[in-house]
């Protein structure tokens, strides 16, 4: 009896862990299919290897231009919030990302002066 029970139990957990590692490869894919999420990641990506040679570039983290006009960077802005924020993102982990962005829109309303 508890033989059957050790088979079944481990049936059970192979059986969970196979769909646990389904939905997190889904939840992956649309991550990596997200173009927001993409160019943030890709600006992260770049941003780790030029690290030595300047300090974090907060355009290049929202995915935008310095030249870009203000209204095009309020709007990145409020894209990445409502993509970031943990209340609405339908993936958990991206409070980081969440954080870095918030950070990145500060140092450019400071630079822009509107405050």
């Amino acid at each position: 009896m508890e033989d059957q029970f050790r088979k079944a139990h481990r049936k059970m957990t192979e059986a969970t862990d196979e769909m646990m590692s389904e939905w997190l490869n889904q939840m992956l894919q649309g991550l990596r299919d997200d173009p927001v999420i993409g160019e943030l990641w890709s600006a992260m990506k770049m941003e780790s290897q030029s690290r030595q040679q300047a300090g974090i570039d907060p355009y290049r983290i929202m995915g935008l231009d310095k030249t870009d006009a203000d209204d095009q960077v309020k709007k990145r802005y409020r894209e990445l919030m409502v993509k970031l924020h943990p209340d609405t993102a339908r993936v958990k982990g991206t409070e980081f990302l969440f954080q870095l962005v918030m950070a990145a829109y500060q140092q450019i309303s400071k630079e822009r002066g509107w405050r």
